[in-house]
């Protein structure tokens, strides 16, 4: 499926896949952190991206292990409410269970 992103520079359209409801992974574009090894993003229908990842196979996985943690089919906004107020340890324990999953932060250079 084709999906359109928003950047800093504008929206872009991204070839991605929904390994989960309400969730995407893609590829990043060529401009976006060209540097960067981890290609690979996680993010909510509505393009916020949540973690980069190596492969699109650590991306899915993270995807679908993240499922039950929110309504991800819902905005962003309820999605973020939703692991503040019912998910234990809140948006440290969800960024940190990202990077036990082998995410890295989307906007990091290396």
């Amino acid at each position: 499926m084709t999906v359109i992103i928003p950047t800093t520079t504008g929206p872009v359209a991204v070839d991605a896949s929904a390994p989960a409801p309400g969730l995407i992974t893609f590829e990043a574009p060529e401009f976006f952190q060209p540097e960067c090894p981890y290609r690979w993003l996680l993010a909510h229908h509505e393009g916020h991206v949540f973690a980069a990842f190596a492969d699109e196979a650590a991306a899915n996985e993270a995807a679908v292990q993240i499922t039950p943690l929110a309504d991800w089919t819902k905005s962003v906004m309820t999605g973020a409410q939703q692991i503040s107020l019912s998910y234990e340890g809140g948006a440290p324990r969800f960024l940190a269970l990202l990077k036990e999953l082998g995410g890295h932060d989307p906007n990091a250079s290396k």
